[in-house]
């Protein structure tokens, strides 16, 4: 058992331009590495690599834009290439390589109800339970170096925008700087290397500069991190490491099963804050795999839908609003013109689905604002049953706590008018100055 002291690395730097900077032309190499740069949509795959560089945020962008007399946060991200990072760095680690994530600033991981951390490679790989990053008020450009591999990289490159506290035993981490007193650079199970971090001066000999003391410091970091096992001695098992396998798989599958749910529920929550065409689409996703109702959406208005019964027949119509108000009564009249546009009776079942509060509601008791009398007779006038998102959420949740069965839920959106509304635990038709408790 030894040190891998001989080894050299083929390192990529990958997507620099991202921040700024001109990719070099030539291939730096010395004696034990040789350093690629290549953009974000290279061909090259990581794990064609020994080791990939990288800047935090190469996959996502914000951007402070300004609306009428408000400003809100523009977010966008490279979903396909991030997830086909993902995979490949996967393979990278499972081949003995390693990554080195570049922290140049904060970390945006939400902002009012949007959640950004797993937006990006560099939040990926830090998304471990009871690990938690957070930023520091301004940059602190003095940092206790505690690695003497990146003594000289830090000095002169190194800057903290955040740091890290970690309460989970099961992580391997070793602390390379501190600013103010916390983890501030890190390596983190011997492969994934975060190193606080200015951006160099986009001129050539700085580039070199920085990526040459970078590199020198990860391979001669990771050399001495890195023990070479014979292969031959996997020959040698345990009796109990097939079953010990096979058991790693079953809680693999398991864990990807409860992810994926999680994912769901989450993509049903943002019927609250959605408007437009994506609106209609996430409360489409809540009818189709939430409730488990087949809809028809091949309409020409592009808000509206139908819901069909198990013969595949219309079971009532389904218009989709998003409003930073309340319900209006143009929401109610429109969902009856559809009714009568699609050539349905008056006595069809119309139902308006309505994102209320969108912009101006900062928690669920903001949201969950009631809706007003009148609008609550016009609608049982006009044979229009009103549901806000809230209350569809409501519904749904004591539909899979089984407090609902799908039959009664059928019932009620075709027999009723007024205002389905979800209080608390109570479901309840309200048809304007009284309710009627189903």
């Amino acid at each position: 058992m030894t040190e891998n002291s001989e080894r050299t690395y083929n390192i990529l730097v990958y997507g620099i331009e991202r921040k700024g900077l001109s990719l070099p032309e030539e291939t730096y190499s010395v004696r034990n590495y040789s350093l690629s740069f290549e953009k974000l949509k290279t061909p090259s795959r990581f794990n064609d690599f020994d080791g990939v560089i990288l800047f935090k945020g190469t996959f996502e962008t914000f951007e402070w834009n300004t609306g009428g007399f408000e400003s809100y946060l523009k977010h966008t991200c490279d979903q396909d290439e991030l997830d086909k990072r993902k995979k490949e760095a996967s393979l990278l680690m499972e081949q003995g390589g390693f990554i080195c994530f570049l922290l140049d600033d904060e970390f945006i991981d939400q902002e009012d109800r949007r959640n950004f951390k797993g937006s990006d490679l560099t939040k990926f790989h830090l998304n471990y339970s009871s690990f938690y990053r957070k930023n520091f008020r301004e940059r602190i450009t003095h940092l206790n170096i505690k690695s003497d591999d990146f003594r000289s990289f830090l000095k002169v490159y190194g800057a903290a925008n955040s740091y890290f506290e970690s309460y989970n035993d099961h992580i391997d981490l070793r602390v390379l700087a501190e600013a103010s007193g916390r983890s501030a650079g890190m390596i983190i199970n011997r492969n994934n290397y975060f190193i606080p971090t200015l951006v160099p001066d986009n001129r050539p000999e700085i580039l070199k500069e920085y990526f040459t003391f970078l590199s020198e410091a990860l391979t001669s970091s990771y050399n001495k991190l890195q023990i070479i096992l014979p292969d031959w001695i996997k020959e040698f098992s345990f009796d109990e490491e097939a079953a010990l396998k096979e058991e790693e798989g079953k809680v693999r599958d398991r864990l990807h099963q409860l992810k994926e749910r999680a994912d769901k529920l989450g993509q049903f929550k943002s019927i609250l804050a959605l408007t437009g065409d994506d609106l209609v689409e996430s409360v489409i996703r809540v009818f189709s795999e939430g409730f488990g109702i087949a809809v028809d959406s091949k309409d020409e208005l592009r808000e509206d839908f139908k819901l069909l019964n198990s013969e595949s027949e219309p079971l009532c119509l389904c218009e989709v609003k998003g409003t930073n108000k309340g319900v209006k009564r143009e929401h109610i009249n429109q969902a009856d013109s559809h009714r009568e546009r699609s050539e349905f009776d008056a006595s069809f079942p119309s139902i308006l689905i309505i994102n209320t509060h969108i912009k101006n509601a900062r928690s669920i008791i903001e949201k969950d604002q009631e809706i007003a009398n009148e609008q609550i007779k016009h609608a049982t006038n006009m044979n229009v049953l009103i549901m806000r998102t809230v209350d569809l959420l409501g519904i749904l949740r004591k539909l899979l706590m089984g407090e609902l069965n799908m039959q009664v839920l059928e019932e009620m959106l075709i027999s009723n008018s007024g205002w389905l509304r979800v209080d608390g635990q109570d479901l309840k038709v309200i048809h304007g100055n009284e309710t009627d408790e189903e």
